[in-house]
């Protein structure tokens, strides 16, 4: 599936059905994330097999995470984001993920911003070091954001009392 022609949810969805209970589907799927012209569908299996209530090990949740700055396509990065929430970042990836979320908030499209902003949040929850930070970068930027951004910032926001 080519990156320049819309995925066809109808599709993967079928196949996400028939295959996504063997055991080797989400290395298959993990394999050919990476892979310019299969990575918004496979980042949506991910996503799929994710939301279905599916735990990756921890050896799989950090390949998760070092595919993030590896995709190039919005949808496959945008996927990857909405499942962040749902991996435990561990704190030897804590930095680097802190870093490359932080690059992504400046990024043209909202939704991207709006999800890096999401994934910062989980990264202060998983490593409250970094709370002080999001808190004060949260409430910086909601005036100049994108209704859509100011929209998942303050469900963010109403995660927790930090509101000003």
């Amino acid at each position: 599936m080519s990156n320049k022609h819309p995925i066809d949810l109808k599709q993967l969805e079928k196949y996400f059905q028939l295959h996504h209970q063997e055991d080797n589907f989400l290395d298959n799927v993990l394999e050919f994330i990476p892979e310019d012209e299969f990575e918004v569908a496979n980042s949506w299996l991910l996503k799929r097999y994710i939301e279905e209530g599916n735990q990756p090990p921890p050896d799989r949740q950090e390949k998760i995470l070092a595919l993030l700055p590896m995709v190039t396509h919005w949808e496959a990065r945008l996927h990857l984001l909405q499942i962040l929430p749902k991996i435990p970042i561990a704190k030897a990836k804590a930095a680097e993920t802190r870093i490359f979320l932080l690059q992504l908030v400046t990024e043209k499209n909202k939704f991207i911003r709006a999800w890096a902003y999401n994934g910062l949040y989980h990264l202060q929850a998983c490593h409250p070091v970094y709370k002080k930070e999001v808190i004060e970068l949260l409430n910086s930027v909601y005036l100049e954001e994108a209704p859509a951004v100011r929209s998942r910032i303050r469900n963010i926001l109403g995660k927790n009392e930090w509101q000003t």
